[in-house]
């Protein structure tokens, strides 16, 4: 199996300690793997779609959770 460059962002994503950094980086690895699959359906085996199917899941997944985990500013008294 080949590696695409959408597998490095992927994993930029999912190892990125910075909160503020994860939805960019996210983003990235979607606009990459979106980029492959329109530029190259028809040559991506059914293991590699499989591949991406999983990391979009996990992409949405570190969304959710930046979301949920995201310190709320401090409310005045």
């Amino acid at each position: 199996m080949s590696e695409h460059p959408w597998r490095a962002l992927c994993q930029a994503a999912i190892l990125e300690l910075d909160p503020e950094k994860i939805a960019a980086r996210a983003t990235a690895a979607e606009i990459s793997i979106n980029a492959h699959v329109f530029a190259d359906y028809q040559h991506i085996d059914a293991a590699e779609r499989k591949d991406m199917e999983h990391a979009l899941s996990a992409l949405d997944a570190l969304r959710l959770d930046g979301k949920r985990t995201r310190a709320k500013p401090p409310q005045a008294a």
